[in-house]
């Protein structure tokens, strides 16, 4: 039998692999899964006047075929990544032709809940602000959106973050220096969404149209958010797991380092002592080079302090999700339970009366 590529739209955020082999087993045999990312580059202008970045088109980028992974798929891979960078080099040549703003400003991605901190974002993010210094990226929230809420949320790296990107050193010594935290190493940026003048009067004529108004006036009373709250929630709680390994760490470095800097200090007094004695005997003084070599403790995690900015990053923005979404179903919750009694009330009115004629 021959092999074949099936795209299938239309699934849930949150489907896992699992409940796609479930639902398509009886097509046939499923050798693997591929979910397509939604992502691409952004393109704008700087306006010199005003200082403000205008975001003016973006494109998709195009997805990676799925491959083996062993050294003869090496070649395959290197022919896909030749291919989506022709294709985003045609897409820009066409926006050239058109008199599109073509300049490369960022990138956009989408991630439920608005947890997008990660390594590969803080990389890309540091290779297009180091190309140029005002790119950013466009982080769209699907989960929140399909409850009513447009979410859009612009980031860049701050000065002090680039810096340490740039050194690639991301010791506790290196982030005290630069006063950074997980709080300060990205910058939100505001956001202000302008149509034009014909996406405008399509917008007052949708609104104005008979029959258009949905049937379902309460939908925006629906409660329906069991299932993301609780993955949002089981994100947080593999987020914290990995904050304590790196907590566990970094304790691990501090009692470490308390230990070498008295040890050095010890070192350092006694050759001074040393020294004196020397000194008042006619002798050289030793130098304190070997004791200056001495290599103090290493932090034993990936990236030092950075996987614990991510990681509490990506949970004060999950925590945030289920803060407001919870504020929200309980504000619901007492609209809807009003809306109930006065409807109660009505119908006991109008039964009322129809009893007393």
């Amino acid at each position: 039998m021959a092999l074949g590529k099936v795209y299938v739209g239309g699934l849930p955020d949150d489907a896992t692999s699992k409940e796609v082999e479930d639902a398509f087993y009886k097509f046939g045999r499923i050798y693997k899964i591929a979910g397509e990312s939604c992502q691409g580059l952004l393109t704008g202008l700087v306006t010199a006047e005003e200082e403000r970045l205008e975001i003016t088109n973006c494109f998709a980028t195009a997805r990676s075929e799925p491959v083996l992974d062993d050294e003869s798929a090496q070649p395959t891979n290197n022919q896909n990544e030749e291919v989506k960078q022709q294709e985003m080099l045609d897409m820009l040549r066409k926006f050239r032709n058109m008199n599109i703003d073509y300049e490369l400003v960022g990138f956009y991605q989408v991630h439920p809940f608005g947890a997008c901190f990660n390594q590969d974002l803080v990389d890309s993010l540091n290779e297009y602000q180091t190309s140029f210094k005002d790119g950013v990226v466009l982080i769209y929230d699907p989960v929140k959106t399909r409850q009513g809420q447009l979410s859009l949320k612009a980031y860049r790296l701050s000065v002090a973050a680039l810096d340490l990107c740039a050194k690639g050193d991301w010791s506790p010594e290196a982030v005290k220096a630069v006063s950074l935290t997980y709080e300060t190493m990205f910058e939100e940026l505001p956001i202000t969404i302008k149509n034009s003048r014909l996406t405008n009067v399509m917008i007052a004529e949708l609104a104005l149209a008979p029959g258009k108004v949905p049937e379902k006036t309460a939908a925006h009373l629906e409660l329906g958010t069991k299932r993301s709250l609780e993955k949002c929630v089981r994100t947080m709680m593999s987020n914290i797991d990995e904050m304590n390994k790196s907590i566990g760490a970094f304790t691990k470095y501090t009692s470490e380092k308390q230990r070498h800097d008295a040890n050095i200090f010890n070192m350092t007094q006694k050759r001074e002592v040393e020294n004196e004695q020397r000194k008042q005997r006619g002798e050289p003084p030793i130098s304190f080079d070997d004791i200056k070599r001495l290599k103090g403790p290493t932090l034993q995690t990936k990236n030092g302090m950075l996987e614990s900015f991510l990681a509490s990053a990506d949970t004060e923005a999950l925590a945030e999700f289920c803060t407001k979404v919870t504020g929200e179903n309980i504000a619901k919750l007492f609209l809807a339970e009003a809306i109930a009694i006065d409807k109660r009330d009505t119908k006991d009115r109008s039964t009322s009366s129809v009893s007393g004629r």
